[in-house]
């Protein structure tokens, strides 16, 4: 008997531990209601790049760049155009205008530089280290420009915009530290300003009436100007020969005899020292 008592509080306990390992169905419910996540829509820039547009035309080669950029500058950008430092001129437009590059928008980036005359796209040579600068210009027509674009050091980068100056930053492939182009941007445009701004001093035209003083000019030396002597030479003239005028020889008359006898008697009726009177 006592045996069979005990057999039944054994039976008894398992019974009351299975009890406690029964679940309500409301619980089972709502403990599956809380296990529930919630998936939530990223609004990261995709990186599938088979997905992105792309800024420029798709190339390969060893001399392409390809790169993802992302516009953090918080405007839609209509216009990128990149232009090697020995180009005069910028390129024409690498994105289409009325498919603008919008803001927090992330793009692919091919870049075929300029080899000597022509662009190849596909396999070419590699080109020489030579600088470039990126200009954007955004949809309200303001424009900005980044000088020096690493190409080469820089895999992916985001765009930024600071009171109208616009800067990159990245990740450096050769030093794996992140880079700011900020400060550079800044000085650059900080020159730039400097070399367009001409100094225009006021003048009081009243700031001089109050001086007692006399200007006295200064005398003017002026250096005579040296002149070469001018040689002029002698004048060769040969000796001119004049022929002997002939002259008549002029015959005085012999005196007749009645002049001869009659001698003249001077004005004053003199006959001279001893004459006789009578």
């Amino acid at each position: 008997m006592k045996k069979f008592i005990g057999t039944l509080t054994f039976a008894a306990a398992l019974a009351l531990v299975g009890c406690g390992n029964v679940t309500p169905a409301a619980e089972v419910s709502q403990t599956a209601t809380e296990a529930t996540t919630t998936v939530q829509v990223s609004t990261e820039p995709t990186t599938s790049t088979d997905m992105m547009k792309l800024i420029g035309d798709r190339a390969a080669g060893n001399s392409v760049y390809i790169l993802t950029l992302d516009n953090k500058t918080g405007k839609d950008i209509k216009s990128v155009t990149i232009k090697a430092d020995s180009e005069e001129e910028y390129p024409a437009n690498m994105i289409d205008e009325k498919d603008p590059y919008i803001k927090n928008e992330r793009r692919l980036l091919y870049y075929v530089p300029n080899k000597v005359s022509d662009v190849t796209y596909g396999d070419s040579d590699m080109i020489a280290t030579v600088g470039y600068t990126v200009k954007m210009e955004f949809t309200d027509n303001k424009t900005a420009v980044l000088h020096n674009f690493p190409f080469g050091d820089i895999d992916e980068g985001e765009i930024k915009l600071e009171k109208d100056i616009a800067y990159l930053e990245y990740t450096s492939k050769e030093s794996g530290q992140k880079v700011s182009t900020k400060e550079s941007e800044k000085a650059i445009a900080e020159n730039d300003a400097e070399n367009d701004t001409e100094t225009v001093s006021e003048v009081n035209p009243d700031a001089n009436n109050n001086i007692d003083a006399q200007y006295i000019d200064e005398p003017v030396y002026t250096q005579p100007a040296y002149e070469e002597p001018v040689y002029t030479p002698p004048v060769n003239q040969e000796p001119v020969t004049q022929a002997p005028v002939a002259q008549t020889p002029v015959v005085t008359p012999e005196p007749t005899q009645a002049q001869a006898a009659d001698p003249v008697v001077p004005d004053n009726g003199c006959l001279g020292d001893g004459a006789l009177t009578w």
